[in-house]
């Protein structure tokens, strides 16, 4: 099934002692309709983290045929906070972590600043876009991306994810990176074959540090090789997982 919820109200999609998240939610609210099954998501967003487009993967019992009926009554001991977009059948193989081949996250600028919208964006106006589209081409391609990796964090490909991180383990292709201009907001997304955790938000915090003129081009081709020059990422509440391709 894909869903899409507020990331503001979890402590992260993933499952942790004495903490609401995504996983959590879902299944109390499974269960209460007699699901049982385990839940495997297509990426782990961290705390604060929105999705528009995460994907689960679980077995539900025969009784429930009717998807349609299922997904509305779901919806409502979802509300506020999350909402099942599309409920499907899979094969028995199924895995929406491990089948995933593309995934697409989107990061959100508000050039206001509105108690409405800082939840879901963060509040800066980009000075010199036309230098930060050049930066972005420069993420595109297959790099190592251990410099853009909070530490202590595993790709969404892996496996198995420790500490004792291989070069292979921190390679991700990016096949698009772009800039766009909507009304009162910019949007930088990316699409790739699989990113590293916090990767994304330490992505756009470089980016942000060139469009303020800290940092620039060579300094971001210098992290791509592997130098830590900046490992801040940025606030979460702009960051989506908009895509999760099959």
């Amino acid at each position: 099934m894909r869903l899409a919820y507020n990331g503001g109200a979890f402590y992260g999609f993933q499952s942790q002692k004495g903490e609401k998240s995504v996983a959590t939610t879902l299944k109390e609210v499974f269960k209460s309709v007699g699901i049982f099954g385990k839940i495997i998501g297509s990426g782990r967003t961290d705390r604060g983290v929105h999705s528009s487009a995460q994907v689960i993967s679980l077995e539900i019992p025969i009784f429930w045929q009717d998807l349609g009926a299922l997904q509305k009554q779901l919806n409502a001991k979802l509300y506020p906070h999350i909402t099942i977009k599309r409920m499907w059948h899979t094969g028995d193989t199924f895995h929406a972590r491990f089948h995933a081949i593309r995934r697409g996250y989107c990061y959100v600028l508000s050039k206001n600043n509105s108690p409405f919208l800082n939840p879901f964006a963060l509040h800066y106006n980009l000075q010199n876009p036309e230098r930060i589209k050049i930066a972005l081409k420069m993420f595109m391609g297959e790099h190592n991306f251990k410099a853009f990796m909070k530490k202590g964090g595993c790709g969404d490909k892996n496996a198995l994810c420790d500490s004792k991180q291989t070069t292979d383990s921190t390679t991700r292709v990016i096949y698009r990176a772009q800039l766009r201009e909507f009304k009162k907001f910019w949007v930088i997304s990316f699409w790739g074959n699989g990113f590293l955790r916090a990767q994304v938000r330490l992505m756009v915090g470089f980016l942000l540090e060139i469009d303020r003129g800290h940092l620039d081009l060579k300094d971001l081709e210098s992290q791509l090789k592997g130098a830590m020059l900046y490992r801040i990422p940025v606030a979460p509440n702009g960051l989506y997982l908009t895509r999760v391709d099959y």
